[in-house]
């Protein structure tokens, strides 16, 4: 490459070892040792991976005898190799990321008291059942661990241990965690304060109830099985987020739940992942989860944003799809405070309706209207002030038509 620059430039390039900061394993001990010299010191990012090189594997050594300088790294392969090696500990180290590993004891990579590690990411890893939780991280990912026990067999990590990780780590800004065991014995374990939590992707309900978090601006969540049933419990996190903000939208399709104010402020997504070709159980599935969402986030007061509505459901049944018509039946349904027992309009702030022409109910959106604004000892929702069509939901630049006056003056 030098050869393509003037020789001043090159040794500009040479001298600056912040240009000299990344080792890709992969290249060989004869680039680790290059970057080494011409990073002099710095801080350096190693991206550990396999190399067809089986012979050329000095490279190990040169990178354990320069440990102190570790500011990241990603283990794809070579773990225990190199770990064996070391003979101190990375303490300036900010970022370890692990796949498909076994942490032995004591790894000089995880002394829980860990000044500058902010993240922490381990994937297919199996963890010692003494194995003791780091601290101070902001960013925290799991997916697939696994638990060596005492006898030495090996099982999915129990959701113990999970809480364990959230307990040492109150300020984690970002949370992620696949391949959750499917095991439930959560119940006895109390909810950690999470008060700095901003990102939550999972996929499985089992870890939400472990946590509480009041200022998310981004959750991700997957439900992984038809029959997975989250408890109430599970959507306080959602509901923290839908109450504090001022507008949102809730889109219903036949996979998702999605809830957003439509530039990038905050977004909840609830989604199927495992999709059954059994429409039935799917529209079941999706009414059950908002209902649920929205009685958890209007158990002690109503949301008062102002709210569109977007029915994007489109397996249709008698000319309409019955997840759509049986979502509006939902919201034009009296809903109960179960202390107080007062009922009242869920999300009586609904302003906006949008929906596909091809499922469009006039008759059912008529009396969803007129149900909402009939007080019957309930205060009156806030009255629907627009219901826009449009062709398809993925064609944006089609654009909305403006129906309402078509669905009040219908008469079917």
């Amino acid at each position: 490459m030098w050869r393509r620059v003037s020789r001043k430039w090159k040794n500009v390039i040479d001298n600056c070892p912040s240009l000299w900061s990344s080792i890709h394993t992969k290249k060989g001990t004869k680039h680790v040792r290059t970057v080494l010299e011409k990073s002099k010191g710095a801080p350096i990012d190693l991206l550990i991976e396999w190399s067809s090189r089986a012979d050329d594997d000095d490279w190990i050594r040169l990178l354990a005898e320069n440990v102190r300088r570790w500011r990241s790294i990603w283990f794809d392969h070579y773990f225990n190799e190199l770990v064996a090696q070391l003979g101190s500990s990375p303490l300036m180290m900010d970022e370890l990321i692990i796949h498909g590993a076994s942490i032995p004891h004591d790894c000089k990579l995880f002394n829980p008291i860990r000044p500058n590690l902010r993240r922490l990411d381990l994937v297919a890893v199996t963890i010692l059942h003494d194995f003791d939780p780091m601290l101070g991280l902001e960013e925290l990912r799991l997916s697939g661990i696994r638990e060596q026990r005492e006898d030495g067999t090996i099982d999915e990590s129990p959701i113990s241990k999970i809480h364990q990780l959230l307990q040492a780590n109150p300020n984690l800004r970002t949370l992620k965690i696949d391949h959750i065991p499917s095991s439930r014995n959560e119940h006895s374990l109390q909810s950690v304060d999470l008060p700095k939590l901003e990102e939550v992707a999972m996929f499985g309900s089992q870890v939400l109830p472990l946590f509480r978090a009041e200022h998310c601006r981004a959750v991700r969540f997957t439900v992984r099985s038809i029959t997975e049933t989250p408890p109430s419990s599970a959507w306080t996190t959602l509901a923290h987020t839908l109450k504090r903000v001022k507008r949102f939208e809730i889109r219903v399709d036949d996979t998702e739940l999605w809830f957003g104010d439509g530039d990038g402020s905050y977004e909840v997504n609830v989604l199927l992942g495992v999709i059954t070709p059994i429409h039935e159980e799917r529209k079941d599935l999706i009414y059950s989860l908002l209902k649920d969402i929205l009685d958890e986030a209007e158990k002690d007061a109503q949301i008062s944003a102002h709210v569109d509505l977007a029915l994007f459901a489109t397996w249709e049944s008698g000319g309409a799809s019955d997840l759509n018509l049986e979502v509006l039946e939902l919201l034009q349904t009296p809903a109960s405070h179960s202390s107080s027992r007062n009922a009242y309009w869920r999300i009586p702030n609904l302003n906006v309706i949008i929906i596909l022409e091809s499922v469009m109910p006039y008759n059912r959106l008529r009396a969803f209207i007129q149900a909402r604004s009939n007080s019957d000892g309930i205060q009156p929702a806030s009255p629907v002030t627009s219901i826009l069509s449009r062709s398809s939901k993925w064609d944006y630049k089609k654009g909305f038509k403006e129906v309402l006056d078509k669905v009040m003056s219908c008469t079917g």
